[in-house]
C-alpha cells in the first residue's frame, strides 16, 4: 500500500483454472499500477515486486494477458459458489472488512473458525481495502445445517469486531447481518437507530427488518421452500448429482447475463440484449424456475405459462453455459421444462415444423427437390403459410435450400488435404442444408492452417 497501487485484489488457488499462467503459489495478489506512461507504470510494478515478501511474482504488461487475469477475478463471485468437488457454497459473509494491517491475522483466524465448524470457503476480494468476499459450503437445506450456519455467523461477527472490522464493508447489512449489528455498535447505539427510524418511518414501511427490529438471520432462507427430494427429470445433470433443484440453484445473481456490451468472446444473453427485460435474462429465467419449484408464487409447476413465456425467447445457444461463471445451462433447463410442459398434449405447430427441420431438409436433399421448394418459398400464399406454421416473423424471408449439401460437396472433393493433424468438422442443420458455403469456408481455413 505505501506504493499507492491502483488496485490490490486477492485470489486463492481454488478459484483459478489450473491452466492459467501465474507465479508459483497457493494464493495471489493482483496488484495494478499506473503512471503517466507505460514505462512509469511498469517501474512502479517492479518496485513492488522487489519490496514484496513473496514466493514468486510476475509483471504482466500484455493487455490480453491482463484481461484474462481480470476475468478470473470478475468471475470469482460465480466460480466461488462451487467447491472443487462440485458441492455448493453460499454467500452470507460476503464482505466483512478489517483494517488492511489486520488482514493477515484476520484471515488466519477466519480459516481456523471455518475449520472448527467443519466448513470450507475460498476468500477473495478487495484485499487492499481489507474487504473479503467468500462463499462458504453451508448446508442451508437441513435443520442441523442451518443451526450450524447461525452458530458460525455469531462467532464470526465477534471475530470481525475483535479485529476492529465491519460486518459489511461494501454492500450493506440486509437481512443477513442486521441481527448481529448490536455486537458491532452496541445495544445502546442500535436502540438509537431504532428511535430515529421510529421518528421518520413510524409505520415501518421503508425496508422493514433491515436495520432495526430485524428478522432472525436464519429465517426466510431462500432454499427453505424448495422440495427436499430430487425432482423427477429426464436429463442427467451430472455436475449437480442429478438434482434439478441444485442445477437451478447454480444462479446466484452475478448478472453477467445482463451485459449489453459485446467484449471478447462473450455472447450471453442474446434475448436480454434484444429486450432489456429481466425475465428474458438467464438470471431471470433461473429465478422463475426457482419459483416454479418452490410453488408459492408460480403455482402451476411444469404447466406454468409464466416460465414458458420467459423461456420462449431463449435461443438455446448455450452462451450461458460458457460465459456464466457458474455455468448455468439454460438450454438444458429449457428442454427439460418443455418436455414436461407439453407431456401428454399437443405442442405448438412451430415445434413440429422447426423442431423437425432436419427431417424435412433431409427429405428435400434426398429427393433433390430444392429448386421446387425455393420456388414455392417465393410464392406468397405458400410462404405466408410456411412462416405461420414455422413461427417465423412475416418480415423475414424463408432461407433458400442449397442445391448441394455440405456433405455432398465434401464427398465430391478431389483435393482433400492428406497431411496434418486431424480435425473433425461437424456441420449442423443450417450449414448442411442452408449455408454450405460457411462449412466450405471453414474447410479452406483449416486446410490453409496445415490441418486435415
Amino acid at each position: 500500500l505505501p506504493f499507492a497501487p491502483l488496485t490490490v485484489e486477492g485470489m486463492a488457488a481454488d478459484l483459478v483454472p489450473s491452466a492459467t499462467a501465474l507465479p508459483k503459489g497457493g494464493a495471489w495478489l493482483f496488484v495494478e499500477t499506473g503512471g503517466e506512461s507505460p514505462g512509469e507504470a511498469r517501474a512502479r510494478a517492479e518496485a513492488i515486486v522487489r519490496a514484496a515478501d513473496v514466493i514468486d511474482a510476475l509483471v504482466v504488461t500484455d493487455p490480453a494477458g491482463q484481461r484474462a487475469l481480470w476475468r478470473i477475478r470478475e468471475d470469482a463471485s460465480g466460480t466461488a459458489t462451487r467447491m472443487p468437488d462440485g458441492s455448493e457454497a453460499w454467500p452470507g459473509w460476503e464482505d466483512c472488512a478489517v483494517p488492511p494491517a489486520r488482514l493477515g491475522a484476520y484471515l488466519r483466524d477466519f480459516r481456523a473458525l471455518m475449520a472448527a465448524h467443519g466448513l470450507r470457503g475460498t476468500p477473495y476480494g478487495h484485499f487492499g481495502d481489507g474487504c473479503i468476499h467468500v462463499r462458504i459450503d453451508f448446508d442451508l437445506l437441513t435443520e442441523a445445517g442451518v443451526a450450524r450456519f447461525r452458530r458460525f455467523s455469531e462467532e464470526l461477527a465477534e471475530l470481525v469486531v475483535a479485529h476492529g472490522g465491519s460486518l459489511s464493508g461494501e454492500h450493506g447489512d440486509g437481512q443477513a447481518r442486521a441481527e448481529l449489528l448490536p455486537r458491532m455498535y452496541g445495544e445502546e447505539m442500535v436502540g438509537l437507530f431504532e428511535r430515529v427510524k421510529g421518528v421518520w418511518d413510524p409505520d415501518d414501511l421503508l425496508n422493514p427488518g433491515m436495520l432495526v427490529r430485524p428478522a432472525p438471520l436464519d429465517a426466510g432462507l431462500r432454499f427453505s421452500v424448495l422440495p427436499r427430494e430430487p425432482v423427477d427429470v429426464s436429463f442427467g445433470y451430472p455436475s449437480d448429482r442429478g438434482d434439478f433443484s441444485a442445477a437451478v440453484r447454480r444462479c446466484v445473481g452475478v448478472a453477467k447475463c445482463r451485459t449489453a456490451s459485446v467484449s471478447g468472446s462473450s455472447v450471453m444473453c442474446p434475448s436480454f440484449r434484444a429486450t432489456g427485460e429481466e425475465e428474458h435474462s438467464t438470471r431471470g429465467r433461473a429465478r422463475l424456475l426457482h419459483e416454479m419449484l418452490a410453488g408459492e408464487v408460480v403455482t402451476d409447476g411444469w404447466r406454468s405459462t409464466e416460465v414458458r413465456d420467459a423461456l420462449d425467447l431463449c435461443l438455446s445457444c448455450k452462451g450461458c453455459r460458457s460465459d456464466c461463471p457458474v455455468e448455468v445451462d439454460m438450454a438444458t433447463y429449457k428442454a427439460e421444462f418443455l418436455h414436461h410442459h407439453y407431456a401428454g398434449r399437443r405442442r405448438p405447430a412451430a415445434h413440429y415444423t422447426m423442431g423437425w427441420l432436419p427431417v424435412w431438409l433431409r427429405v428435400v436433399s434426398r429427393t433433390r427437390t430444392a429448386p421446387l421448394v425455393n420456388a414455392l418459398a417465393r410464392f406468397r400464399p405458400f410462404a405466408w403459410t410456411a412462416k405461420r406454421l414455422g413461427g417465423i416473423a412475416p418480415e423475414r424471408d424463408i432461407p433458400r435450400v442449397a442445391s448441394r449439401t455440405f456433405s455432398r460437396w465434401w464427398d465430391q472433393r478431389q483435393d482433400k488435404a492428406e497431411r496434418g493433424d486431424l480435425v473433425v468438422l461437424w456441420p449442423d442443420t443450417f450449414t448442411e442444408h442452408l449455408s454450405p458455403s460457411v462449412g466450405q469456408a471453414a474447410v479452406r481455413v483449416l486446410e490453409a492452417a496445415g490441418l486435415r
